[in-house]
């Protein structure tokens, strides 16, 4: 039987991925989830190489109260404040309607990275995700890939499956699967970036996944988008089938 494995999320979009022992999938996807992102001199999401730095460092968004750890250990900290509305370019083609945060963290990750960079936050009740709220991948799809033992967290999914199929996921696309308490609707397979190949510990390129897939199921795709059909809560150990 296919399982709920791993809830994974993080306040920042592109930041180190956390585990949560369950979550509350809402309308717009889990509430905080990936609600900041970080924006480029040009007003562009980050994306591809320039965001391999940024899964050294970690955020936790709580009570009001944004804290990013550095990868010195240094904790920025502080309460966001809204800034300059603005349209910020989106990856996958996306523009999305989102405010600038003013604080400390900018400062701080430009250092850090060693380009200008703004923290913004999405309005309008969207999440930071990239195209669907909720994001769905097999741990069995990721061992069929013939990797060896990789962290999954480079594949930056909310839900990561246990048992089941490899590839079971695919075949859910246009389907409601029900996971949990919440039922999603499957749009669309996750095409994949650079980013796969990067440990998500260390920023460093150690697995060629995206090879990796195109042998095992012919596309550099791994995993699935959805969009949510029923909220409810999700928790570590509640089936994943086909409603």
């Amino acid at each position: 039987m296919t399982r709920v494995g791993r809830l994974l999320l993080t306040p920042i979009k592109s930041l180190r991925l956390a585990e949560r022992a369950q979550v509350e999938i809402g309308p717009h996807g889990v509430d905080g989830d990936r609600a900041f992102f970080l924006l480029d001199a040009d007003g562009s999401c980050l994306r591809g190489p320039r965001r391999l730095p940024l899964c050294r460092m970690t955020a936790d968004w709580a009570d009001g109260v944004l804290a990013i750890t550095l990868p010195t250990g240094r904790v920025v900290r502080g309460a966001p404040e809204a800034g300059a509305a603005l349209r910020a370019r989106w990856d996958m083609d996306l523009e999305v309607d989102a405010e600038l945060v003013e604080g400390p963290w900018a400062a701080a990750l430009s250092e850090a990275c060693g380009e200008p960079i703004r923290l913004a936050r999405t309005t309008g009740g969207r999440g930071g995700w990239s195209g669907f709220p909720v994001s769905v991948i097999g741990g069995a799809s990721i061992d069929a890939l013939g990797l060896g033992p990789v962290d999954p967290r480079r594949f930056r999914m909310l839900v990561e499956t246990a048992g089941g199929a490899p590839f079971e996921e695919d075949a859910w696309v246009g389907r409601d699967v029900r996971i949990g308490e919440a039922v999603v609707r499957v749009e669309e397979a996750c095409a994949r970036c650079a980013v796969t190949t990067v440990d998500p510990e260390t920023g460093v390129r150690d697995v060629d996944a995206l090879r990796a897939m195109v042998t095992a199921k012919g596309a550099a795709d791994l995993g699935v988008y959805c969009r949510v059909v029923e909220p409810g809560t999700v928790r570590v150990g509640d089936p994943v089938a086909p409603a």
